[in-house]
């Protein structure tokens, strides 16, 4: 019951944020469209920053499912889409004070997705290691910042292009964060990456 009720709080308050600037909305009109009393909205978060943090993070893992080889990138391309169905959401985040949520919450799609991407990969290839943190930092950031300037310049280009784009980059970048691999296994993965 609990989680239901932080659930219908984080739907409401998206649901909000779709129709009006986030900075508009109060914790008062909040709980009065949720119909849960005010008591309750503050039982379960600090303020309305809090609130929106937890519907972006259901929506993260919501988004991200298995992740596979074979469909990374298509969950990249479904993180542009799902941007481009909440586009008024999150231009009116992207305009209020909790402006940083959004890049966070694309970041944290990134993320999911490469972390369950080599939790996929290291079934088949217990030996595969991240070596490279700083690398895998640099190609995650580089992954949220054409996702940001896309929304940014207005959702022009097509996000399945850019993905196209991308993608042998992306497939190279991920293979060089893996080290002290046998060639065998090296290979192994690489074949996986490019069935893409």
């Amino acid at each position: 019951m609990e989680s239901r009720t932080k659930d219908i709080l984080g739907a409401t308050l998206q649901k909000m944020a779709s129709d009006e600037q986030f900075d508009s909305i109060t914790v008062k009109r909040l709980v009065l469209e949720s119909h849960v009393n005010r008591q309750t909205f503050y039982y379960h978060f600090q303020d309305k920053y809090d609130c929106l943090q937890y519907q972006l993070y259901q929506d993260a893992n919501r988004l991200v499912g298995e992740v596979t080889a074979a469909n990374w990138l298509e969950l990249y391309l479904s993180l542009f889409r799902y941007i481009d169905t909440h586009q008024n959401f999150f231009q009116h985040i992207s305009e209020s004070h909790a402006y940083s949520y959004g890049d966070d919450f694309i970041l944290q799609v990134i993320d999911l997705i490469v972390t369950k991407l080599t939790k996929s990969l290291q079934q088949e290839c217990p030996q595969l290691k991240i070596t490279d943190q700083s690398g895998l930092l640099l190609f995650e950031y580089g992954l949220q910042g054409i996702v940001r300037n896309w929304f940014r310049d207005g959702l022009r280009e097509n996000p399945a292009i850019l993905v196209e784009s991308v993608s042998k980059v992306s497939r190279q970048q991920v293979g060089t964060l893996f080290d002290g691999i046998s060639d065998k296994a090296m290979a192994l993965f690489k074949q996986q990456l490019l069935s893409v």
